[in-house]
Order: C-alpha cells, then structure tokens, then sequence
C-alpha cells in the first residue's frame, strides 16, 4: 500500500475517526487497538467514540481506555440518542483535517480507513464512502435477504438522489470527509433520519465532490445488529422526505404515513362490524376510535419515539390524542362544508373534501406534537 506524504505545513495528517456505539463494548477493545497499530505512526490520530450510555459498560471501557491513551476521546449521551446524532455530534468534535466514520462492531476493516484516506487525498474529494455494491467489494456480514434490502434502498435511494446518481451505497455506514468543507452539511443532516450518510449527500444538494472505493463488509464481531422495524421506518420516511423537497417536516410526513394506515384500519373496523349488522353510527364511533388509538400508538413508537410515551403518560397521552383527533374531525367538516357553499361550479366536492382533510391534518399534527409529545412541530 502507497504510503501518503506527510502534511505539507504541519508533518502528519490530523486524522479522527467516529465510532458511534450502543452495547458495543466486546467489540470496541480490539477495534481501537487495531486502529492504534495501523494508523498511529503514519497520523496525528484522534479516536472519538460516542456513546448513548450503553448499559453494557461500552462508556466505562472507553474511559479505561482514555487514562491510558490520550488520543481516545469518549463523548457519553445521557437523555439523546440515535446513530445520526451520534455520528454528527462525533464529526462536530472532531479535530483532524480528515475524519472517518465506521462502525464499532467489526463489519469495517481498520484497514479500509488508510485506503479511504488515501482516495480522499488523491482525488480532492470531499467525502469518499466505502461500498458494499462496488466492483470489487466483498459482502461477508449480510444475509441473502438483508443484501437484496440493501439493494433495493440503494435503488429507491439513487431516484431521490440524482445528483449523486453515480453512487452504488448510499445507506453505507463507513465513508471519509473533509470536515472543513462537508461543515455545513454535518450540521444540516436531520439526525432522526434513516442513514447519517444519506441524509448529508440529500442536504449537500450535490455540492460535495463524492468518490467511492469498495468495502470488505465482515460479519458482525459479538452483539446483535440494530435493524428492526424502527429503522425501516426510517429509511422509508427518510426516502419520502427527499422526495417532497425536504420541504414538510420530516416528523410530519411519518406523521402522515401513520394517518394513512389509519384509515386502512377504519375501513377494515367500519367494514367488519357493517357485515354484522350493526348500526351506521355504532359503527363509525367504534372504527374513529380504534384507528385513532391506533395512529396514537404507532406514531408513540416511531413517529415520537425519542419522546416516547410509557405507563401512566401512555394512557394519558391517548385521552389528549383522542381529544385532538376530534377537534380536528370536527374542523375537517367544518372547513370542508364551508368550502362546499362557497364554490359555485367545478369539483366542488373533491375541492371541499382535500380542504377538510388538510385542515384536519395540519391541526392533529401540530396539536399532537405540542400538547402529546411536547416536541416542536
């Protein structure tokens, strides 16, 4: 391997490397002694590892670690979490004139990061992301079904994306950057977004200078992978997002989503219980507030979930949602019947039944954040 020059004017390169960890702590010893052999001769090495307080001692370790070697940093997040901030609050600390994200279990060589930096100094990108889905890279850490997931979302992704349409992974977990220039974006990147990488090249608007090199992707060292539900969730609404413009609120439009399978949930109660013979308005109580009970849960577990609401606060936060659901079924007639008598000629019912259901759902949404989950809108 080439070796890099030094620095022109200050010896070796200043390099940081951003370890984002949640229960990662059997992993995170080897990795940091690993990065140490590799890079520790060649850079000005900075090691920072963000940690959301894990309750396996992931924290406790680092500041072992720390006392020993002063180029380890621990940032410890009591009250916050999620791999976006974490990633983000790693690169605002950061020192060196170049910075490398990867992740903390073993899925990404340490020796990848000399081949990252190297491409970024060779080609004066602004960010090099190492890919599983270019020529050459080697997938050992995924399953069958996980890479054809991953390879879809790249798909989806590179439609909302076109100006880095010459990408093949953008939900990639390891890239390298220059933190001067990439500044502005690492702190624009919503970090309750699907992927950190994704969400900066979506805020970037294609003023970044993006190169990719081919990742060996390894199994997963000890611990179990943080997919689930939530993260799917996110990617989808994350993809949604981009392609409105980024112009409505990311929550809004999870939001939104949790309104639509809502209704499926109305239509399947207020069919189910017709079939039975029961009363028109027996039945449409029961379907508003069964789908209403379930947008309110849904939306507890993802849309909210860093607000998330338990026990006592669950129950109560329902009444309140319960509540503002009927305000705004309330407005959503008002304002559609409103709009009806006003328009002479035309689509009138269409025109009248959108602005009801708009109206309806600025109000929920707006009202549900400030007075349920106590978040800003």
């Amino acid at each position: 391997m080439q070796a890099i020059a030094p620095h022109p004017l200050s010896g070796p390169l200043n390099l940081t490397v951003v370890l984002a960890t949640y229960n990662e702590r059997e992993n995170l010893a080897p990795m940091l002694a690993q990065l140490k052999a590799l890079l520790g001769q060649r850079y000005r090495l900075e090691l920072i590892v963000v940690d959301d307080d894990s309750p396996d001692g992931t924290a406790d370790l680092v500041r072992a670690l720390a006392r020993q070697d002063p180029r380890i940093h621990l940032i410890r997040r009591v009250g916050r979490n999620g791999l976006s901030s974490a990633i983000r609050e790693g690169l605002l600390a950061a020192t060196g004139e170049v910075a490398v994200v990867m992740d903390a279990d073993g899925q990404h060589q340490p020796e990848a990061v000399e081949q990252a930096v190297q491409e970024l100094l060779r080609s004066e990108a602004d960010l090099v992301i190492g890919s599983r889905f270019q020529a050459g890279a080697v997938i050992e850490g995924l399953s069958l079904e996980r890479q054809r997931g991953s390879s879809q979302a790249n798909r989806l992704a590179r439609s909302t994306l076109p100006a880095y349409g010459q990408l093949s992974d953008y939900m990639s977990g390891f890239f390298a950057l220059r933190p001067d220039q990439c500044a502005k974006a690492i702190r624009a990147v919503d970090v309750s977004g699907f992927k950190f990488l994704y969400e900066l090249l979506a805020v970037s608007n294609g003023q970044l200078q993006v190169k990719e090199i081919p990742l060996h992707f390894q199994p997963r060292q000890s611990g179990s992978s943080k997919l689930d539900n939530a993260v799917v969730w996110d990617w989808l609404v994350s993809v949604l997002h981009t392609a409105c413009f980024r112009v409505v609120p990311r929550r809004a439009v999870s939001f939104g989503l949790v309104g639509l399978s809502g209704m499926v949930v109305h239509f399947a109660i207020y069919g189910l219980l017709r079939s039975q013979g029961v009363a028109f308005l027996t039945t449409q109580t029961v379907a508003v507030i069964i789908a209403a009970s379930s947008n309110y849960l849904i939306n507890n577990s993802l849309t909210f979930r860093a607000k998330r609401l338990q026990g006592f606060a669950l129950s109560a936060g329902l009444l309140k949602f319960l509540l503002v659901s009927s305000l705004g079924m309330a407005a959503n007639v008002g304002i559609s019947t409103v709009v009806f008598s006003s328009l002479q000629g035309g689509p009138i019912a269409l025109v009248a039944l959108l602005a009801g259901i708009l109206v309806d759902f600025v109000w929920k949404y707006a009202a549900s954040s400030r007075f349920v989950w106590n978040v800003p809108y």
